[in-house]
């Protein structure tokens, strides 16, 4: 299954880092941005500041799922 951008639903956020990917909660596309950073074990990822928006986190536990 693909996002209508294109992108496919992954598991391994610590290979993420530098990627384009959207964030989505509860089927809601909620952000898109550049992985900053990950945590090895996968459970969070930061999106990079852009423009007006600061550096966010996102976590797997708060039901948060990437698509790259």
């Amino acid at each position: 299954m693909k996002t209508e951008s294109g992108r496919g639903l992954r598991d391994d956020w610590s290979q993420l880092v530098g990627r384009t990917v959207e964030v989505w909660q509860w089927n809601k596309q909620v952000a898109t941005g550049i992985v900053d950073q990950a945590s090895v074990d996968d459970s969070m990822l930061w999106i990079a500041a852009d423009g007006n928006e600061t550096r966010k986190l996102y976590d797997k536990p708060s039901g948060f799922r990437v698509w790259a």
